[in-house]
């Protein structure tokens, strides 16, 4: 048995034929080297483990996410109060969060059972819903958690909170908090600033907004972001969504409370430096173009 592994899970994207038979051929390699593994679904487990998500992954010592960034946002919600670690195998296009290729998977898995390799410690956001002055719904999110306007395109304005310090009415189609893993992802797409995952560090961004004086501002992550909806005779909703996956619709009357988690994602790293590395191979930065 390999030192320190003695149970892995292996969370194949049902949805990516390579991603299912790939889990198939690590299981066996696992297996041969006396590692205790059960392959799970998103919806469960799978083939022939007849259990619980979320009771396997809490007897595991690494968690196998073969899926895209989509995938890995999914699993960390089990995985990272769980304190389990995740290594992402890269089945989507862009993988920011994903460590490896389907071609490096075998080899990262080998160096696993040897112990090479690092632990990133990932900040999770918590978004609290308080209605009438009461928790009315907890979620929590690896990338961000997004404030922004209903079915019908227009534009809200959010007043946006530190602690108890008022900061700014945005006038915006609506606001992101982002943490630093999602630096990469929407916060990137409306104009915030790329962060080093391991940044203390929580990102408010602001979509589409109205001023152009309006941008991103980052604070520290043991701060608390408050957000409130002004409702105006045309607009009396607004949406809350978690990690691009969880939509919880809210009233004028609500407001959210966006804050660091008590845990984080352990998100498994061959290298030290694959941020950077991730940065160039996906955002291509360091390349010279010439027409």
């Amino acid at each position: 048995m390999s030192a320190g592994i003695a149970r892995a899970v292996l969370a194949p994207n049902p949805m990516k034929p390579g991603a299912i038979d790939l889990a198939g051929r690590m299981r066996e390699h696992l297996e041969r080297d006396g590692v205790d593994v059960c392959v799970l679904d998103i919806d469960g487990c799978a083939g022939r483990d007849a259990c619980d998500s979320k009771e396997v992954v809490a007897g595991a010592d690494v968690l196998v996410v073969l899926g895209g960034d989509g995938t890995i946002l999914r699993w960390s919600k089990v995985a990272g109060p769980l304190g389990v670690p995740m290594m992402g195998v890269n089945f989507g296009q862009y993988g920011f969060i994903t460590e490896v290729q389907p071609d490096q998977a075998m080899g990262a898995i080998e160096r696993v059972l040897s112990g090479d390799y690092f632990v990133s410690e990932r900040v999770m956001l918590k978004a609290e819903v308080e209605r009438n002055n009461k928790p009315v719904a907890i979620h929590y999110a690896l990338n961000e958690v997004v404030v922004s306007i209903g079915p019908l395109a227009r534009m809200l304005e959010l007043q946006t909170y530190i602690g108890d310090k008022f900061i700014v009415s945005y006038a915006a189609d609506g606001i992101i908090v982002s943490s630093p893993t999602g630096s990469t992802a929407y916060s990137m797409s409306a104009g915030g600033p790329v962060t080093h995952p391991s940044v203390e560090v929580l990102i408010i961004t602001p979509v589409c907004p109205h001023t152009l004086n309006e941008r991103s501002l980052v604070i520290p992550d043991s701060e608390t972001v408050r957000i409130v909806g002004e409702c105006t005779e045309t607009e009396t909703s607004f949406m809350m969504t978690v990690d691009g996956q969880i939509g919880e619709h809210l009233s004028c009357s609500d407001v959210v409370r966006v804050g660091k988690a008590d845990f984080k994602a352990r998100m498994i790293q061959m290298e030290p430096q694959s941020f950077y590395n991730k940065l160039q191979s996906r955002l291509h930065w360091g390349e010279r173009f010439f027409g």
